[in-house]
């Protein structure tokens, strides 16, 4: 069973800068989204969803600030956190979003929107965090 906040967004498609759900989006963008249907805003990243460096270097950046939390040992209590990920095998270059229940649900460019396993994203996964400021 799928929670109502996630209704809806499995199988949503990928599209590189993409903020509109019906559109399409990319990782951040879905991030957003997810998010979203949990009353939380999160600020927007705009960078390609191809441009690893920048990715990296802004992951880095924004994980220093005091509006992010790492949460070490998630818990479904936790719900929602962003889980930051390495794609590209020295980078951060991927983000999704801890549902709960060993779950990740993220954007995928072939796949579009899928939940996945977090015991198949963990040595993948850099961290996890909980957004504590909102504008």
């Amino acid at each position: 069973m799928v929670e109502p906040e996630l209704r809806g967004l499995v199988g949503m498609g990928f599209i590189n800068h993409g903020r509109q759900p019906d559109n399409g989006l990319d990782c951040w963008g879905f991030v957003m989204e997810v998010f979203k249907r949990y009353g939380i805003i999160l600020p927007d990243f705009q960078v390609s969803a191809f441009d690893y460096e920048t990715i990296d270097e802004l992951a880095h950046k924004v994980i220093g600030f005091n509006s992010w939390r790492e949460i070490s040992k998630p818990v479904d209590a936790d719900v929602p956190l962003v889980a930051l990920m390495r794609i590209h095998p020295m980078l951060i270059t991927h983000a999704g979003v801890f549902v709960g229940k060993n779950r990740i649900i993220h954007m995928t460019k072939h796949a579009g929107a899928i939940i996945s396993k977090i015991t198949r994203l963990q040595s993948r996964i850099t961290g996890y965090y909980r957004y504590v400021e909102s504008n």
